[in-house]
């Protein structure tokens, strides 16, 4: 309903992005399903538990090997993703995961699943203790603070435990946390070993927090958009339009607090509606929850992605979303009891050929997106390449994609047309990178509206703040040869920031 009052209102930009995000929320529906039908068969619980613990301890383990080859400076690409030991950036191995914070909470994720095999007796006491101890290893090198808070928890967690629950020792689990910790403390000594740096205690601490500027954002547009939010997905655009307004921070799609974001993009009704209900449905399950594994290996889960969202948004993720709908539909059975939905062979089927196509058509859509991403890269390059591949399809899942590759088309004139300018704010609003918001402020400067391109360029430093210096030597260099329109802009521009 939610979401339709904001069509109707028009406040969603991006519709077709709503169709996917709509997809996937269906998909987590039907994970939960499937979750809570599996748990009302025999032994549904326990296979459930066993195959994600099976598949979460799998992956952890294999990309705690990732991290140490690219810790070590090995090249194994394509296997394993190459991180080069010659960077100026804090060197965070985050095996093929693609994102340091990702890859802890799989890690986390990784230890719960080693206390739950070794509570149903399918990993003797040496070979778990073993086990926790490279997985403990691994989330210190991703240098995630996420680690800080869960791991504590996981202990507070299995602190207690029934007469009848297969004993770990209290002494293991401080050992593990200890071990954690020194691992965490020692981790730039230990990164200079091999020649990278790492961020101390102290500098992840008192650093600087990007992610504070991103949640006062939210809070700014959830109270200026109180009712209905900016709309789904609207977070990106929202930014760029608000930015100049706020300290420098990082362009970002969403604000890396997943109860900002829903306050921002649909509202404070919907968001403390979902909230509150998502509370009763927990407190309801887990102040009865006894000596359950299964339950308790759920919870672990669920606060560890509970945990991340506060500070990522890790249910976007297919990884973190199936599974964690998965294990609520198992709790849910378990607790309620319901009846289990019972779907003919034929209708899975039938719904599982459907999807297949689907994913057929979207992935050869997609591919359109990469041969036009090929075409503006050869374009950059002085290449020869295909023109048709940049220009939009009559029907395409992936529309602003095409429009971003109209906008890397387009010159910055005199006497562009209201619906030029038009494209161009939209556009750049949508795509707010360091190139499209300059395109946008040359607009603005060359078509009289030079206060919106000072707007524009105080946006681009605030949104990225490591970009900006070439850009300001760019208007300066443009300044001194038209004073009247980028000399006005620069000469009122932020100072250049120190190298």
């Amino acid at each position: 309903m939610l979401i339709a009052a904001q069509l109707l209102f028009g406040i969603i930009e991006h519709r077709w992005e709503l169709v996917l995000a709509v997809v996937y929320l269906a998909l987590a529906a039907l994970a939960m399903v499937y979750g809570a039908s599996v748990a009302a068969t025999p032994e549904g619980e326990r296979k459930i538990c066993l195959t994600l613990a099976s598949g979460f301890l799998l992956a952890g383990l294999l990309s705690v090997i990732m991290q140490n080859t690219q810790f070590l400076g090995l090249d194994l690409s394509p296997v394993v993703m190459f991180m080069s030991h010659h960077t100026a950036a804090v060197f965070r191995p985050y095996a093929n995961v693609a994102q340091p914070n990702q890859l802890a909470l799989l890690l986390c994720m990784a230890l719960a699943s080693v206390w739950w095999l070794y509570r149903q007796a399918r990993l003797p006491a040496a070979a778990a203790a073993t086990l926790a101890l490279l997985l403990v290893w691994g989330l210190s090198l991703t240098q995630s603070r996420i680690g800080w808070i869960i791991a504590p928890a996981f202990i507070f967690i299995l602190w207690p435990r029934a007469a009848q629950e297969k004993p770990v020792g209290k002494f293991l689990l401080l050992s593990l946390l200890f071990a954690y910790m020194g691992f965490v403390l020692a981790m730039p000594a230990l990164a200079a070993l091999v020649g990278v740096d790492a961020s101390s205690v102290t500098e992840h601490i008192g650093g600087r927090s990007e992610r504070t500027v991103l949640m006062q954002q939210a809070l700014r547009m959830s109270l200026e958009h109180p009712w209905f939010g900016v709309g789904w997905f609207g977070f990106g655009s929202e930014q760029v339009r608000i930015a100049a307004d706020f300290t420098p921070t990082t362009y970002a799609e969403h604000s890396h607090n997943l109860v900002l974001n829903f306050a921002a993009e649909l509202g404070w009704p919907a968001t403390i509606a979902l909230g509150a209900a998502l509370f009763a449905w927990f407190f309801s399950i887990y102040r009865h929850a006894g000596d359950s594994a299964s339950l308790r290996f759920a919870g672990m889960i669920f606060g560890a992605t509970l945990v991340h969202s506060m500070v990522e948004f890790p249910l976007w993720y297919a990884f973190v979303l199936i599974p964690v709908a998965v294990l609520m539909g198992m709790v849910h059975q378990i607790h309620w009891l319901t009846a289990p939905v019972k779907v003919a062979h034929g209708a899975v089927i039938t719904a599982a050929s459907v999807a297949i196509f689907v994913m057929a058509l979207m992935t050869l859509d997609y591919q359109r997106v990469q041969d036009g991403f090929k075409a503006l890269r050869l374009q950059k390059e002085g290449y020869s390449y295909d023109k048709q591949a940049l220009l939009k399809p009559e029907w395409t899942l992936y529309p602003y994609f095409f429009d971003y590759f109209k906008l890397m088309g387009v010159q910055p004139h005199e006497g562009m047309s209201a619906a030029e300018i038009a494209f161009v704010e939209g556009a750049s609003r949508r795509f707010g990178f360091v190139h499209t918001l300059n395109t946008m402020a040359e607009v603005y400067v060359l078509n009289g509206q030079p206060k919106q391109a000072l707007r524009t360029m105080i946006t681009l430093q605030h949104l990225h703040p490591f970009s900006y210096n070439a850009y300001y030597d760019y208007w300066k260099a443009k300044g001194a040869v038209d004073p009247l329109r980028y000399g006005f802009v620069f000469e009122r521009l932020p100072a250049r920031m120190k190298d």
